[in-house]
C-alpha cells in the first residue's frame, strides 16, 4: 500500500524537477538569443524559408527619414519601439509573443536592449539597416501599407 502512494508521489516531483529544468534552460536561451544578433545574410535565408515566421520591426526613430527611405521587406514600423508611434495599421500585427528581429539603424543604439525585452524571443540585426543595405540585400521603400491578403502577405 505504501509503495502504491509513494511511486506516483515520486513521478510528480521528477515531472517538477524536469519542468523547472525546462524553464531555467528556456530563459537562458532567450537571453543568448537577446545578446547574440542576427546577421543580415542569415536573415534574409531565414526569411526565404516559407517554415519560418519572423517578425521584423524597424525600430528606427524617424519614420519619414528611416522606414521611408528603405526598409527589410516586411518590416512593420516601430519608432522607437513605442507602440504609439507606430502607424495605426502597423499596431495591431506587432505581436509580442512571435519570434521577432529589431532593425534599428546601426544595430547597437542604446536602449535596443530595453526593446528586445518586450518580447518574449528576439534578436537584433547585427549592423542594423545600414548593414542590409551594404550587404545589397532587397529593400522597399515608402511608408507602410499592409500585406495584401489576396497576395498571401508575403515579402520576398
Amino acid at each position: 500500500m505504501r509503495r502504491a502512494l509513494l511511486e506516483p508521489l515520486a513521478y510528480a516531483v521528477s515531472l517538477l524537477v524536469l519542468a523547472g529544468l525546462l524553464a531555467v534552460e528556456g530563459r537562458r536561451r532567450v537571453e543568448l538569443e537577446r545578446r547574440v544578433p542576427v546577421e543580415p545574410k542569415e536573415l534574409y535565408r531565414l526569411l526565404a524559408k516559407t517554415q519560418s515566421a519572423w517578425q521584423l520591426l524597424d525600430v528606427r526613430p524617424d519614420l519619414a527619414e528611416g522606414y521611408g527611405d528603405a526598409h527589410v521587406p516586411g518590416a512593420l514600423p516601430l519608432p522607437g519601439c513605442d507602440l504609439a508611434a507606430a502607424p495605426e495599421a502597423a499596431r495591431d500585427r506587432i505581436l509580442s509573443g512571435v519570434p521577432t528581429v529589431v532593425i534599428s539603424a546601426e544595430g547597437d543604439e542604446p536602449g535596443l536592449q530595453d526593446c528586445l525585452a518586450r518580447f518574449a524571443s528576439a534578436r537584433r540585426l547585427a549592423g542594423g539597416m545600414n548593414a542590409w543595405s551594404a550587404a545589397n540585400l532587397p529593400e522597399d521603400t515608402g511608408e507602410y501599407a499592409p500585406p495584401s491578403a489576396k497576395a498571401g502577405g508575403g515579402c520576398l
